[in-house]
């Protein structure tokens, strides 16, 4: 099920910056027991939706298998819980051993940021209850199908929230939680989540983990 924003439909440059798109997306959608979000962009929108909504914020450590060119690009993506799911098609055009270290890489990377997180805000054990997962934006969709799989073992129901999306990343992974919620949706080519924000950088883990810290 998809809930978007028809007034935002193929808009541009709709939000301030991610602490503005928190706000609007908690406007959005219903109320959750947990807010879950997405490290390093889903934190300050997530951190927003909790705040709003009076619920308990966690942190899914998720993160984009990255092309060997780009600080950016993904063609899947990789949970702490060992959940690895790629574009068969790109990895096979890539090769076995460059998918491979780049698979690496990233679990690398998840593992170094479990350290880093606050215990607290990690998700340990399951909870008998509504749960939304929220990032910045949802490009190929991937790093967010992975992270739906890996939710689906703590939560009773999963949900996605998101303040802009691609239509083909809301295809790849609508049928696989309860309802994706969507402000700003394109259907588009080329699409960038950067070109629906004003102020746009990437969130640092020190940015992440002072929102983290001050909640």
């Amino acid at each position: 099920m998809l809930v978007y924003d028809e007034a935002l439909y193929n808009k541009f440059y709709v939000f301030r910056d991610r602490v503005d798109a928190g706000r609007k997306l908690a406007k959005f959608i219903p109320d959750f027991e947990y807010v879950v979000a997405i490290p390093a962009g889903g934190v300050p929108v997530a951190a927003e939706v909790a705040k709003a909504k009076n619920a308990g914020l966690k942190v899914l450590l998720v993160s984009k298998v990255l092309f060997p060119w780009t600080t950016e690009a993904g063609f899947g993506a990789v949970s702490e819980f060992g959940d690895v799911i790629l574009n068969e098609d790109v990895a096979s055009r890539l090769g076995r051993k460059v998918v491979e270290f780049q698979v690496e890489k990233t679990i690398e990377k998840v593992r170094r940021r479990r350290n880093l997180i606050p215990e607290k805000f990690l998700i340990r054990e399951r909870r008998d209850v509504k749960a939304v997962l929220i990032d910045d934006g949802l490009a190929t969709g991937y790093t967010m199908l992975t992270a739906i799989r890996a939710a689906k073992r703590f939560f009773k129901e999963v949900y996605v929230a998101v303040p802009t999306a691609s239509k083909s990343a809301v295809d790849l992974i609508e049928r696989e939680c309860s309802c994706v919620y969507v402000l700003n949706l394109r259907d588009l080519y080329p699409y960038a989540v950067a070109d629906a924000y004003e102020e746009w950088h990437d969130v640092s883990e020190e940015e992440m983990l002072e929102i983290l810290k001050s909640f």
